[in-house]
C-alpha cells in the first residue's frame, strides 16, 4: 500500500494550496493554507512521498531541469522567477523531509490529458473543487508513476524535476 501527498503550493499562506491523499489509486482532496496545516495534514497521513509543484532549490535563473522542460515544449520558470514560492517550498521541504519535485504541466502535456481527465488515473473519493486540488492530484499522480518506474528524472545535482515517461501508444 502507498501513501502519497501531493502538494499544489501557493506562494503565500493567504492563498490556497491544493492538498491531495492518494492512497493506493484512491485520493481526497481538500485546500490549505498555512505551512501548519500543510504540516500537520501531511504528518498525519504518514506518506511514503511527497510531491509538490513548487521549486525545490533556489537558482538566480533557469536550472537545467527547467532548461529540459522548455526543450520538451513545456513552458516553465527560474526559482528566482517565483522566489516566494520556491522558499516556501523548500521550507517545508526540510521539516517534512522525503520530498519530489514534480510539475502538473509537465503531466498534463506529456500524458496527453487534462484537469478533467485524471479519472483515467485514479478515483476521486469526492469531486475536487478546484483547479488546486486537481493539480495536487497530478502530483501525486506523477509521484506514484515514479514509485512505480514509469517516471523520469530531468535535471542535475540537487534541481530535479520528476516527469511522466512518455509512452508509446498503441497501434
Amino acid at each position: 500500500m502507498v501513501t502519497i501527498v501531493g502538494l499544489d503550493l501557493a506562494s503565500k499562506e493567504t492563498n490556497p494550496t491544493g492538498f491531495a491523499l492518494y492512497d493506493d489509486g484512491y485520493v481526497v482532496t481538500t485546500i490549505v493554507y498555512t505551512d501548519i496545516q500543510i504540516l500537520n495534514s501531511t504528518v498525519r497521513a504518514y506518506p511514503d512521498l511527497i510531491a509538490v509543484d513548487a521549486p525545490l532549490t533556489y537558482s538566480e535563473g533557469y536550472r537545467e531541469a527547467e532548461r529540459e522542460l522548455i526543450r520538451r515544449g513545456i513552458q516553465a520558470f527560474p526559482p528566482n522567477f517565483i522566489k516566494e514560492l520556491t522558499w516556501r517550498a523548500i521550507k517545508l521541504k526540510a521539516k517534512l523531509g522525503n520530498m519530489i519535485e514534480v510539475f502538473p504541466s509537465a503531466f498534463y502535456k506529456i500524458m496527453e490529458v487534462n484537469e478533467n481527465q485524471l479519472e483515467r488515473f485514479v478515483r476521486f473519493e469526492h469531486k475536487p473543487r478546484s483547479k488546486h486540488e486537481l493539480d495536487a492530484t497530478a502530483c501525486c499522480i506523477t509521484a506514484a508513476m515514479f514509485l512505480d518506474g514509469k517516471a523520469e528524472i530531468i535535471g542535475e545535482k540537487g534541481a530535479k524535476i520528476i516527469i511522466p515517461m512518455k509512452t508509446k501508444k498503441e497501434i
